[in-house]
């Protein structure tokens, strides 16, 4: 595809949204009838941010998703069957070709009465469809492959069993693909229907109660999600099918498209794999709300995404300065590469890390309006933090303050400000229950400034690490990592944490390992393992201290 019609891929539907926002603006589209786009994204975001949208879809989904899977799976075995027995052709495809032009929604009352009209008839109508859909077509698949590969697999001695799993199948599956990614649509499209008339719930059930009570706007709004579900589908796969199907000339991954390698670059550049400092957080936070009360899972889910976009701006706004600074250079172990590898420009990884910024400080403000003021200067604070951390003269993270903020604003912070979320409250209690994680996350920084000892030497960067030397080094490495377990047994002593939360204990193996090795090795490659090991410890102490505020919920209250 040239730049020119990219570009008009691009501006097409931006084109036609804006020709409708001016003809509904200049009355000549009735706003009624045909709401502008800016009003349907506002309802959009309305119904979003209710918890309504993200529910209702998320139960058509899981209706598509099961009803998909009985009727996809046993289609593709005996389509293919169908293909390479001709008694199996005989007696299935008389049947298939007599039901599959039948409508399935005008299948669904005699369902219903078969089955009543709870979720087991939606599935099974599912099901139905897609089965007489998919078998058709995946036979149709078989039978185009050549049959000099049968001959030539039969004269090699392959039996039935071989046939199938040699030549019809790896011969069949762009045609299998293709019937899958039909039988997605058609669900997807079945799915409304059904529930316009059989389900108290679900996206369809959305559609028909917006056009009952007239409302266009939220009609049209949950029609784009219909969409946005379709296109995700699509997107995936095609991913399935790359994988699948790699040999095939059209699948849309043999040429990777530009778009593709730009989303992957910006992905490995926000250093995913380090989002677990702050998701565990989070979810702690939560799981003790729960144990006081209730949990909002739309509250939890927007503080999740608000964390990990500080969490990515602050990675790319570190990756820029540190690159600035020459502290990130070629042959550096460890580092954010995207510019060094010439990936992305130091001006991209500016912009993508305020672009992150953004985004979290406006979930940050909708939790402000439902949570409270505390929520404010949390947000405050972690982004300058996040900012700071390496810019500026004054630089927490080459003045030997990095672990400390670590400590504090991944560690106490959010789990105060994720309970503060769903109680609207911040004891002193919940702040103490987070100091293992503190001391965890801590750690992880400071296993890797600790490998990065003599680099940051070279390059200026004072952390503690080059503050203290190699030896004073490994003493805090050792007091962080037994420090955690010092401060849980302490906290369940003292009544602050349940004892199931002494589950976190089980992970003290990896902690002396981790500490052999520091104890053990100095060159920058040797010590590579314990920043890994660092991070493991961290998320497997993080999820066995939750899974212990969890089992507390089962516990009798004193």
């Amino acid at each position: 595809m040239t730049r020119r019609d990219r570009a008009l891929s691009l501006l097409s539907p931006l084109a036609l949204l804006l020709v409708w926002e001016l003809a509904v603006a200049s009355t000549w589209l009735n706003r009624i009838f045909y709401p502008p786009p800016s009003e349907v994204l506002v309802t959009l975001v309305e119904l979003a941010m209710s918890g309504q949208l993200v529910r209702d879809a998320g139960i058509s989904l899981l209706r598509v998703t099961v009803g998909f899977v009985l009727g996809a799976v046993p289609a593709i075995v005996v389509g293919i069957l169908m293909g390479i027995a001709a008694p199996v052709r005989a007696a299935v495809r008389p049947l298939a070709a007599a039901i599959y032009p039948i409508p399935k929604i005008a299948l669904l009352p005699l369902i219903i009465v078969s089955l009543g009209i709870g979720e087991t008839s939606k599935i099974v109508t599912i099901a139905v469809s897609v089965f007489f859909l998919v078998v058709l077509n995946v036979a149709a698949s078989v039978l185009q492959v050549d049959p000099r590969m049968f001959d030539v697999a039969r004269s090699f001695g392959a039996r039935a069993r071989e046939l199938f799993w040699t030549v019809a199948l790896p011969g069949s599956m762009p045609g299998i693909m293709a019937s899958i990614k039909l039988g997605v649509g058609y669900a997807l499209t079945l799915i409304v229907g059904i529930e316009f008339v059989g389900a108290n719930d679900g996206i369809g059930r959305l559609i028909w109660q917006s056009y009952e009570v007239y409302a266009i706007d939220r009609m049209v709004a949950a029609l784009i999600v219909v969409a946005l579900i379709g296109w995700l589908a699509t997107v995936l796969l095609d991913e399935v099918e790359y994988l699948l199907v790699p040999w095939q000339a059209t699948s849309v991954r043999i040429r990777e498209t530009r778009m593709q390698h730009y989303a992957r670059t910006w992905w490995r550049a926000m250093r995913p794999w380090s989002y677990t400092a702050a998701i565990i957080p989070v979810l702690l936070g939560s799981s003790i709300a729960a144990v006081a009360g209730t949990v909002d899972g739309w509250l939890l889910f927007l503080t999740l995404i608000g964390s990990v976009a500080i969490q990515g701006g602050t990675n790319l706004i570190n990756d820029y300065y540190d690159y600035q600074k020459g502290t990130d250079r070629p042959g550096s172990i460890g580092t954010g590469d995207a510019i060094l590898q010439g990936a992305l420009t130091p001006r991209q990884v500016f912009a993508g890390g305020l672009v992150a910024f953004a985004l979290g400080a406006v979930i940050g403000l909708y939790l402000v309006s439902v949570s409270g003021p505390l929520i404010l200067w949390i947000g405050i604070a972690s982004l300058a933090v996040g900012f700071f951390y390496t810019a500026g003269p004054f630089a927490l993270a080459y003045h030997g303050l990095g672990e400390l903020a670590v400590f504090i604003f991944m560690g106490p912070v959010i789990v105060a400000g994720s309970y503060y979320v769903q109680r609207q409250d911040a004891p002193l209690g919940v702040v103490l229950a987070a100091l293992p994680v503190g001391f965890l996350v801590a750690a992880i920084l400071h296993a890797n400034n600790l490998r990065d000892l003599d680099g940051d030497r070279r390059s200026g960067k004072r952390t503690l690490a080059t503050i203290l030397g190699r030896a004073g080094a490994r003493t805090e490495l050792y007091v962080l990592l037994i420090g955690a377990y010092v401060v849980l047994s302490a906290l369940v002593v003292a009544g602050i944490t349940p004892w199931p939360t002494l589950l976190g204990l089980v992970t003290l193996p990896v902690a002396v390992r981790l500490m052999r090795i520091a104890a053990a090795e100095s060159e920058p490659a040797r010590l590579q393992p314990i920043v890994p090991l660092a991070a493991q410890l961290h998320l497997q102490t993080g999820v066995l201290m939750i899974v212990g505020w969890l089992v507390a919920l089962a516990l009798p209250r004193t």
